[in-house]
């Protein structure tokens, strides 16, 4: 990692990296068991005495509250459960057709939290194009000055590693 993470940036890599060694070990094939994977992951670190979150997933009733408004959503509560504060919005979008992604894409954009999440997936050599249109989006958007976004985009290649930026505007 040659960027320059902040220490929350660095727990969502780990936890994204810890990911892939699941997948190899566990055999995971095809877009809904990954998607299930790493929803309960991104959600156990939202969970844990670290963040200390609530969270909200669907798919998992038994365990997380159900999902609203994102794929993974951490959140903060008062005592008497009104909301206030979002501390993470995630969207994932395992479709590698740009439209599709940038759709996911725009919904973290325009959501209001502490941290945004990106996760998707590339051919290795259209990586840096698919940031570089990412980055683009950010940038043009007129309502999201200061905004930090973590983006994650997987080789699907060969589908052992993530690259991740991370992009403020």
């Amino acid at each position: 990692m040659s960027e320059n993470f902040d220490a929350f940036e660095k727990k969502i890599i780990e936890t994204l990296n810890r990911f892939l060694v699941e997948v190899e070990v566990n055999n995971f094939k095809g877009d809904t068991p990954w998607t299930s994977a790493i929803k309960k992951m991104i959600g156990d670190l939202g969970l844990s005495q670290e963040f200390n979150c609530q969270v909200a997933i669907g798919g998992f009733p038994d365990k997380y509250e159900r999902e609203w408004l994102f794929d993974i959503v951490w959140y903060i509560e008062d005592k008497e459960r009104r909301l206030k504060n979002l501390k993470l919005i995630v969207e994932c979008e395992w479709n590698k057709n740009y439209h599709a992604i940038k759709y996911d894409f725009e919904k973290i954009l325009v959501g209001r939290a502490e941290r945004r999440l990106f996760i998707c997936q590339s051919k290795k050599e259209n990586i840096e194009e698919l940031f570089q249109k990412l980055q683009s989006s950010i940038n043009e958007y007129e309502n999201n000055s200061g905004d930090r976004y973590l983006i994650a985009i997987l080789d699907c290649n060969t589908e052992e590693e993530f690259y991740f930026k991370t992009f403020t505007k």
